[in-house]
């Protein structure tokens, strides 16, 4: 099912501290080939460990049609997760006017198995891989989390004949399942009203009924979803009927509680990178980060910062550190207000 879900994503921010591009330690390992297609690549940051570091792999969001780590050479997520011991990969993967969403998905499974496969090359623990990322980047780690193992012994590929099975998955704003066929009860919306309609019933009339009917299950992480999968955390959604819907958020809720499967909603990301660190043997990683302790105080007669943000990550103005681009405009306009009082006076 070649869903070109155009914007999957696309409003989604960066979440989980995806960091601007001159921010943080620069990565180890830059633009790695992990298959043969120009975006099958990666950047790659090791921790300073003896033994073996358990791995975490990001992947981005913009939809399946955008999104790209070329410039992301430096990440200020990717340096905590080393302080904290644990090894780093930002994935670059196909885009829908290239190939399927199946495709797609297979390609964030080949990144693992990739990095699997050369355990032993970058000093890597393959018993101990999470996922985690953004919209369609966090809907990549929940078909990993919930797809079966795709393992070929068989293969001539040497990199297939390695597990894709994950540790742990996390992310912000997560899809309930790629089968969109499903999305109108989930959203309770019309067919017509429900996002990227017309894009599945026009790849239905591309294809053999049994080939769409393949590929939906395929791409069902509900359907998918089992108690013998690995723990998941994924955030709340917004409160409207689109692609980053609550209304996602709880069917997955319901699936799990139905199959048994181990899922958490959480609070933030802080929450969300403590979660993924704890189920890789992270014990101390909460204590890893005490940046909002060093924030600047907001001066006391702004007020309350505003509760609702948006999930981008900046740099603020007036020195008050990093934050959503929400926050970032809360601070100017207060700034703003105290420089007109002075004049004033």
């Amino acid at each position: 099912m070649k869903l070109r879900i155009i914007s999957l994503g696309l409003a989604a921010a960066f979440a989980l501290g995806q960091a601007q591009a001159q921010e943080g330690k620069k990565a180890d390992h830059i633009l790695v080939p992990y298959g043969e297609q120009r975006r099958q690549v990666l950047h790659l940051w090791l921790p300073k460990t003896k033994g073996p570091a358990p791995l975490v792999v990001h992947y981005h969001g913009g939809g399946f049609l955008g999104g790209d780590i070329r410039q992301k050479i430096h990440s200020r997520t990717a340096e905590k997760f080393n302080d904290a011991g644990v090894a780093y990969a930002d994935v670059e993967y196909r885009l829908l006017h290239t190939a399927m969403l199946q495709d797609i998905m297979r390609d964030c499974a080949r990144a693992v198995q990739f990095l699997r496969h050369n355990a032993k090359k970058y000093n890597l623990d393959p018993n101990r891989v999470g996922a985690y990322g953004e919209s369609a980047g966090a809907g990549a780690s929940l078909w990993l989390a919930t797809h079966d193992d795709l393992a070929d012994a068989k293969a001539e590929d040497p990199v297939l004949r390695e597990s894709s099975r994950l540790t742990v998955a996390a992310g912000f704003w997560v899809q309930a399942t790629y089968d969109v066929i499903q999305w109108p009860k989930i959203l309770k919306v019309p067919e017509e009203k429900t996002p990227y309609w017309n894009f599945v019933k026009f790849w239905k009339s591309q294809l053999p009924e049994k080939r769409f009917n393949e590929l939906r299950k395929d791409l069902d992480m509900l359907r998918n979803m089992d108690k013998g999968g690995p723990p998941m955390m994924f955030t709340g959604g917004t409160p409207d009927k689109g692609v980053h819907s609550q209304l996602f958020v709880d069917r997955l809720v319901a699936r799990a509680k139905e199959c048994g499967a181990n899922l958490r909603i959480a609070k933030d990301r802080e929450e969300l990178a403590t979660f993924v660190m704890s189920q890789l043997g992270i014990k101390q990683a909460a204590e890893k980060s005490p940046a909002k302790a060093k924030r600047k105080p907001y001066p006391a007669h702004w007020g309350s910062p505003p509760k609702r943000q948006t999930r981008d990550y900046r740099k603020l103005p007036g020195g008050y550190g990093f934050g959503s681009s929400t926050l970032a405009k809360w601070i100017q306009q207060n700034m703003a207000k105290d420089n007109k009082a002075k004049k004033s006076e």
